[in-house]
């Protein structure tokens, strides 16, 4: 009898190879578990569940349990080791640094096990990158490429790790390798826009995006980047990028020392010149108040200007979406109320409803950044908490409702806003 009546777990697994190599996922997993009805002991079933289980949120967790039951039936099985690292690192949320380390060893396992293997130096190389252990992802990175140059999750990981460690030079190298090798490789028009988008140019990014997206239309990271090309059109926001390229370069350390370093520089400099020059004293402090609201608006601002593009704004997620809403919208009302309390002869009132709106900008800035697993639940109570504030306090300025504890609201969001712009760049709860 031929296999078609009577099919072995190979030829099942054969076809949902076949099936997965033309994306018709569902299909393939279906003779997958096929598969492993006729062998409960078919690793490579278990392995390949495992692969496409992990990249959708209900399915995820079922993917550890399917490389986990690969690795007890072939603990010195290499592939299924990194498949398992990979599906650890796929259920680890942002902040779970502990999962992430686990990941990792298992990792670290499979190079071990088999220090040939391309895929257990790319997926090491991947969990390095996510730790931000920069050098050492681009050292794994390298390993896995110089046993298969073809090797695309490397090539992507190793030009991220160039990127934030400001190896432009040798990024720039790669990303034309990569290019002039398969101009049809989603991953390197995905890497050529990253790095576009931070040395500046939208337009070409944007280009490498869509082109990205149009091999790959399920390629996430592109579609970020294409929004992150949108946003970059806002002057403010290409010097975001540019200073956050600059500190790349060094370690979380050194630039928490930078930070504060900077903060006591200011400190002492505005303390002195308030004896010499008043005036010279508020000009310093403005300017560092302008920097540290620079640093926490520009991508918001930019992100509103996104929403109001009719054709941009159809790449957006509703989280993305709402970021633009939120928070362009707390902007431009510390805009107007600055603008009306002074047409209006409202002095102080209106510089007071001003700057609990851009504050309360901020928080909910920080919130819809925030992918930590806790953080973005502390955060978003905060952001809503300003964002009442603001509504509450500016009512009560421009509507004349004399609205009770209207000026208690306001100075609640105005130290949930100074507490964010800290808490935010430290990376306390945040990711």
């Amino acid at each position: 009898m031929s296999d078609e009546f009577h099919p072995s777990p190979d030829a099942a697994f054969a076809r949902g190879r076949l099936l997965q190599s033309q994306h018709r996922t569902h299909d393939a997993i279906a003779c997958y578990k096929q598969a492993l009805e006729l062998d409960a002991h078919h690793t490579l079933s278990y392995i390949m569940l495992a692969l496409c289980w992990m990249h959708e949120d209900d399915t995820a967790p079922k993917s550890i349990d399917a490389a986990q039951r690969a690795v007890a039936l072939e603990p010195e099985n290499a592939f299924a080791r990194s498949v398992l690292a990979l599906a650890l690192n796929a259920n680890a949320k942002d902040g779970q640094t502990a999962a992430v380390k686990a990941a990792l060893q298992h990792a670290e396992e499979a190079v071990n096990l088999d220090p040939d293997s391309d895929f257990s130096h790319a997926v090491l190389a991947r969990l390095h990158l996510r730790l931000r252990d920069y050098p050492k992802a681009e050292a794994s990175a390298r390993a896995a490429l110089s046993l298969d140059t073809e090797n695309t999750m490397a090539a992507e990981v190793l030009s991220a790790a160039l990127l934030l460690q400001k190896k432009d030079g040798d990024n720039q190298d790669l990303i034309k390798y990569q290019l002039e090798r398969n101009a049809e490789d989603d991953s390197a028009h995905t890497s050529a826009g990253w790095m576009a988008v931070m040395k500046g140019d939208h337009k070409k990014a944007n280009e490498h995006f869509v082109e990205a997206l149009r091999l790959n239309p399920m390629n996430e990271n592109a579609r970020l980047g294409l929004i992150e090309s949108f946003r970059a059109r806002s002057w403010p926001y290409r010097l975001q990028l540019k200073f956050a390229h600059f500190m790349n370069q060094f370690t979380e350390g050194r630039q928490t020392a930078i930070m504060l370093g900077g903060f006591i520089c200011y400190r002492v400099l505005s303390s002195y010149l308030k004896t010499v020059s008043p005036i010279l004293a508020s000009v310093v402090i403005g300017a560092w108040l302008v920097f540290v609201l620079w640093a926490h608006l520009a991508r918001g601002f930019s992100s509103a200007f996104i929403v109001m593009d009719r054709f941009a704004r159809q790449a957006l997620r509703p989280r993305e979406y709402w970021e633009g809403v939120v928070v362009g919208g707390l902007i431009f009302a510390a805009i107007s109320s600055l603008v009306l309390g002074f047409a209006w002869h409202l002095g102080a009132e209106g510089s007071f409803a001003a700057l609990v709106c851009i504050f309360a900008a901020v928080v909910n800035a920080a919130a819809f950044t925030n992918d930590h697993w806790i953080g973005r639940h502390v955060y978003g109570v905060a952001a809503a908490l300003a964002g009442v504030g603001a509504l509450y306090s500016t009512l009560d300025v421009f509507a004349d409702l004399r609205l009770p504890f209207a000026g208690e609201f306001g100075s609640l969001a105005l130290l949930l806003g100074v507490a964010a712009t800290w808490l935010r760049g430290f990376g306390v709860w945040y990711r």
